[in-house]
C-alpha cells in the first residue's frame, strides 16, 4: 500500500469521525459557521521560537468545522498540530480541509525560518539540498562495466544492477528517456519529473528504516507520479510508487523494487546529481 493510499485513508476516517459527531453539523456550529471555502478557514500558525528566531516547527491549528491535512515535508492530519519544516527562509505550509459535506478546500500559507534549530535527517539535504535537486540518470557510473543505468541483480545481495541492464544507449533505443529529469523539493515535499517532454508531479516521504531483505538503508515513497523508467520489468512493467533506498549521498541515489514473482530479483535504478561525474 502506498504512502498516498495510507494518508487518503486516514483522512477519510478521521472526516466520518467528525461527520458522526457532527450530524447535522449545524446543531454544534450553527449555519452560519459551514464552511465553503478556504478563506473561511480559521486557522491560526504559530512559530515555534528559540529567542527571537523562528525556528523549522510552527504550530499549526484550525477551529473550523473541518478535517485538516498539513503538509511540509511530511503529512500531519489533525486540526492541532506542530509541523517540522526543513528549509530555511521563505517556506509553504499547506492546508487541505475536508468539509462535512465532502468538498476539499486547499490554501498554501507563507511562512518564515530564521534558524534551523531543530535537527533535520541528513538525508533531506542529500536528496533536495537547500531547497530543491534535480536528478539524472547516472550514465557514467561505476557499478558495472557496461555502466548499466537500469536492470535486475539480487535483490537482498546486489547494490546496482548485476544480472542484466541497460546502458544510455540501449535504454535509449527501447524509447527510455535518457535525459529525463526529476526534482525532489523541501517545499511541501514535492516531486517533479520531466520525461519525454511531459512533466508530471507528486509528493514524496522517507521512512529511513533498514530493510531486513535487501541492503536498503531506507524506502522513498512517490505520490501522484513516479521516478524515471519507474516499472517493475518482470511484473508485468507494473509501476512502482514505493522503492528501497539502496544508496542516497550528495551525489548518487540507488533505488530498488523487489520483484513480486521472484523472491531472489530486485530491479535497480541508478541516478546521480545533475552536473556530477564520476
Amino acid at each position: 500500500m502506498t504512502m498516498n493510499k495510507i494518508l487518503n485513508i486516514a483522512f477519510a476516517l478521521a472526516f466520518a469521525v467528525l461527520f458522526v459527531a457532527c450530524n447535522p453539523i449545524e446543531k454544534d456550529f450553527g449555519t452560519g459557521e459551514v464552511v465553503t471555502s478556504a478563506d473561511q478557514l480559521n486557522v491560526t500558525i504559530t512559530p515555534v521560537m528559540f529567542k527571537t528566531y523562528k525556528t523549522n516547527k510552527y504550530k499549526v491549528q484550525c477551529k473550523s468545522p473541518v478535517v485538516c491535512k498539513w503538509s511540509t515535508t511530511g503529512s500531519y492530519i489533525s486540526n492541532d498540530t506542530t509541523v517540522m519544516i526543513l528549509g530555511k527562509g521563505t517556506q509553504n505550509i499547506k492546508l487541505t480541509a475536508m468539509a462535512a459535506d465532502g468538498s476539499v478546500l486547499t490554501k498554501t500559507y507563507s511562512v518564515t525560518v530564521d534558524s534551523m534549530y531543530y535537527p533535520v535527517p541528513p538525508q533531506w539535504g542529500y536528496l533536495c539540498g537547500t531547497g530543491s535537486k534535480t536528478w539524472v540518470w547516472a550514465v557514467d557510473n561505476k557499478y558495472s562495466g557496461s555502466q548499466w543505468i537500469w536492470g535486475n541483480g539480487g535483490r537482498s545481495g546486489d547494490i546496482a544492477p548485476a544480472w542484466w541492464g541497460r546502458t544510455a544507449s540501449d535504454a535509449s533505443a527501447e524509447g527510455i528517456d535518457i535525459s529525463g529529469t526529476m526534482s525532489f523539493s523541501l517545499d511541501a515535499a514535492t516531486f517533479t519529473k520531466v520525461e519525454n517532454g511531459a512533466t508530471t508531479k507528486g509528493s514524496f516521504s522517507f521512512d529511513m528504516t533498514p530493510s531486513s531483505t535487501t541492503k536498503g538503508i531506507g524506502t522513498l515513497s512517490i505520490s501522484g507520479a513516479t521516478i524515471q523508467h519507474g516499472v517493475s520489468q518482470n511484473d508485468g512493467k507494473k509501476v512502482v510508487y514505493k522503492f528501497d533506498i539502496i544508496k542516497l549521498t550528495n551525489d548518487e541515489l540507488v533505488l530498488e523494487y523487489s520483484t513480486e514473482s521472484n523472491n531472489y530479483e530486485g530491479w535497480f535504478w541508478v541516478f546521480k546529481r545533475q552536473g556530477f561525474s564520476y
